[in-house]
């Protein structure tokens, strides 16, 4: 069962995105949820987890979230898993809304994937994967054992993703957020963006 102790996360790029380093514990190996713009501290952080990657999980195909999914892959040979509705994000820069203006690394160039199935499992770890669109069409959520959440840009801290980008829907992000809000209220939530939260506080937020 996952813990919140086996869980580093790290922050990068402009938009301060919020990649995690999962270290699941009795294991040689890692992996990382939505590796950012900021190649040197994800491979400080891999680095110093003495821990092999193994596999690299997008919740979403939006440049922040993924820019060095491409070299990370290549240097560890670890798989990337995202949505089959977003995967066409990783081929398209205007699709993943890149912005070479505030961008280190430069968008993927066929970057090998595999789709997601109703779980992944990875590290040890059996995932369910959510599908919540409405940020993008295939926008998901992580939950693993011991109700920790890796919600990506459908739930925040006190917010939730914008849906004028590309694959964006206001309707389907009412009932993503309305699906998330029903898990149990200890869910530990780590969002794509801002500090975490449980799905008990967020329900307090908003009056649920």
């Amino acid at each position: 069962m996952l813990q919140t102790s086996d869980i580093r996360r790290i922050c990068c790029g402009a938009y301060q995105e919020n990649a995690y380093l999962v270290c699941p514990q009795g294991r040689t190996d890692a992996f990382a949820v939505d590796p950012g713009d900021d190649l040197p501290a994800l491979r400080r952080a891999i680095a110093g987890s003495g821990r092999s990657l193994a596999a690299i999980l997008l919740t979403h195909g939006h440049f922040d979230h993924m820019l060095a999914a491409q070299p990370l892959a290549e240097e560890s040979g670890a798989t990337v898993y995202i949505h089959a509705a977003d995967a066409e994000m990783l081929d398209d820069a205007d699709k993943c809304a890149y912005s070479p203006e505030v961008s280190r690394l430069r968008p993927p160039r066929g970057l090998a994937r595999v789709p997601y199935g109703e779980t992944v499992e990875v590290c040890g770890q059996a995932l369910r994967v959510l599908h919540t669109p409405g940020h993008s069409r295939g926008s998901v959520c992580l939950l693993a054992e011991g109700n920790i959440l890796f919600s990506g840009d459908t739930l925040f801290c006190a917010g939730y993703g914008r849906t004028d980008l590309h694959g964006g829907d206001d309707a389907q992000m009412l009932r993503s957020l309305k699906a998330l809000l029903a898990l149990p209220g200890e869910t530990v939530v780590l969002p794509g963006h801002g500090p975490a939260t449980t799905i008990a506080a967020e329900r307090r937020r908003y009056g649920l």
